[in-house]
């Protein structure tokens, strides 16, 4: 199955992993498109590196919408997401957060639903709601420390649905357990390509290690 990553994209030296990438430049309030280049902050090779491990089968595109700053915009954000549908992908992992609602992210968002495009995007657990983790129809994912490598939580929250492990390090936080979501469902949906998107998600619901949202312990909880 094809599955896309929109991100910083890949280091140069791991392109062979991917089956098409694409870069998404903003310029004087249009969006170029140019070839793949290098991953200048590291954030999409590691997610491709997760994701990868979960589902080393899967066939994936990179929509890379970052460049040397730690920035992008929804109009990246929105043409990357563009792309990856007409390449025909069944599901997107979006590893990041937008503050702003966006009209055209949100109808981008609708349109993959209703072609039964699973997207999945991180959601931080404290905080202001981010985008596209908050629209309807979109795979809502944060971290969660009750699950161990493997394993993942139907949270049945409104930040996020579903949670997954969280990892230490550059490794860790909902960017990076969104990853190991999305490898798992990908891996999972591979084996069974005949079953819809919907069908996946009421699958991952009724298997989840752990059901209903995370409870903070009292006063001697160790921090993480």
């Amino acid at each position: 199955m094809r599955v896309g990553i929109i991100d910083t994209g890949l280091q140069r030296g791991q392109w062979q992993r991917l089956h098409g990438g694409q870069s998404f430049v903003l310029s004087d309030e249009e969006v170029l498109l140019r070839p793949l280049g290098q991953d200048h902050l590291g954030h999409g090779t590691l997610v491709t590196q997760l994701l990868s491990e979960q589902a080393p089968q899967a066939q994936l595109l990179m929509a890379q919408v970052f460049g040397e700053r730690p920035a992008t915009t929804a109009a990246q954000v929105g043409a990357g997401l563009a792309w990856l549908l007409e390449q025909g992908v069944s599901l997107i992992n979006c590893s990041l957060g937008l503050h702003a609602d966006r009209p055209m992210l949100r109808e981008l968002c609708r349109q993959a639903a209703e072609q039964g495009v699973l997207i999945c995007a991180s959601s931080p657990a404290m905080g202001q709601p981010v985008y596209p983790a908050a629209y309807s129809g979109v795979v809502a994912v944060t971290g969660d420390a009750r699950c161990q490598p493997g394993q993942w939580s139907w949270l049945q929250e409104e930040r996020a649905e579903f949670g997954a492990p969280v990892g230490r390090g550059a490794e860790g936080g909902a960017s990076m357990a969104c990853a190991r979501f999305s490898g798992m469902l990908a891996a999972f949906w591979t084996e069974r390509p005949s079953l819809s998107g919907a069908e996946v998600l009421h699958y991952f619901r009724q298997h989840a290690i752990r059901s209903g949202p995370q409870t903070r312990e009292p006063l001697c909880a160790e921090n993480t």
